[in-house]
């Protein structure tokens, strides 16, 4: 961490002040000839910070003799990765393309990206665009990045109904109010209301459980939709998930929403005794407790088991715990 950060930072000030740019280009390379340890390419991803362009490509012209004269792939490749680099800082992108295909010669999905996206970085869009479409469309292997760059791209292409396709496709894999803001900044914020209750219908037609969905039917103000949705799918309900788990069921609650509050409480209460997690008890106490206070407020369990019946079960199945009930005991 000391060469890759602090001393990396060290050199680069000094070297940009140094007036014999050569002499800098020429210690990188000496540097980055030998480097067992892999940190002294760090100097290389910084040289367009200290470097003039003509020093750089100096720079690549040695490496390229290296790389020639390697025999060991691994070797080769060693040397073609910090053309690269140099390359992408120089906004070379044709360098960096011919340089990866040199490297590897038959180009994976992420090289298809990584081109694309050095063509994007140096402006040239349709470029860009060219080598992103090879990737076959049903590849689902860096589709994120790939998506970044495609909204990027469509962006500046001024291309409307392919960024609104591509969003709307972000969206509805993953629901939340940032990918809806990014629709709706496509579409237009009139449409908010629409595509709010559109998908609000899709996310109670759906049969599998996504806390997620739940969490932006909450955000975007259908809080009785999201009882309904936690509520048909409670058998689906994974104590383990605590984490989104658990502010759910705090704002059930908060919303008065005691029945479904309860059910994932009991979810995370279930789960804490299952691993049988010594450390975790208090918290399976606390969830109890609240338990306890809520059922009082439940008026109509559905088909759902009461309270009671609930905590005979929990006391069937592990009431051997001592040290969970004693904890729950002295709470009382």
């Amino acid at each position: 961490m000391v060469f890759k950060y602090a001393a990396k930072q060290l050199f680069v000030d000094y070297a940009a002040r140094c007036s014999e740019k050569d002499q800098i280009a020429d210690l990188i390379l000496k540097c980055n000839k030998k480097d067992d340890y892999g940190v002294r390419d760090t100097l290389i991803d910084c040289a367009g910070e200290c470097l003039p362009e003509a020093a750089i490509r100096g720079m690549i012209a040695s490496l390229q003799k290296w790389a020639d004269k390697e025999k060991e792939d691994h070797d080769r490749r060693h040397f073609l990765m910090l053309i690269e680099s140099l390359a992408r800082q120089i906004k070379d992108a044709k360098l960096f393309e011919t340089t990866r295909i040199a490297s590897w010669g038959k180009l994976s999905t992420a090289a298809l990206i990584d081109i694309a996206r050095v063509y994007l970085e140096c402006g040239d869009v349709e470029t860009a665009y060219s080598w992103l479409k090879k990737i076959p469309e049903e590849e689902t292997y860096l589709e994120s990045e790939r998506d970044q760059l495609l909204e990027e791209i469509y962006h500046k292409q001024g291309d409307t109904e392919k960024l609104k396709e591509l969003l709307q496709r972000h969206f509805k894999a993953y629901r939340s109010t940032r990918t809806l803001q990014e629709l709706l900044d496509v579409i237009g914020e009139d449409k908010r209301e629409h595509v709010i209750n559109e998908e609000s219908g899709h996310i109670l037609k759906t049969q599998r459980l996504q806390e997620s969905d739940a969490e932006f039917l909450i955000a975007v103000g259908k809080v009785d939709e999201a009882e309904e949705y936690l509520l048909g799918r409670a058998d689906q309900l994974n104590g383990y998930n605590y984490i989104s788990l658990l502010s759910l069921a705090e704002v059930m609650e908060t919303n008065q929403a005691h029945l479904v509050a309860s059910l994932i409480y009991r979810s995370l209460l279930i789960a804490i005794l299952k691993r049988g997690y010594t450390k975790a008890y208090p918290h399976g106490v606390r969830y109890l407790k609240k338990l306890d206070k809520l059922a009082a407020s439940v008026v109509d369990w559905k088909e759902f088991d009461h309270h009671q019946s609930f905590k005979e079960q929990i006391k069937d199945a592990h009431g051997r715990k001592h040290s969970f009930w004693s904890k729950y005991e002295v709470k009382k």
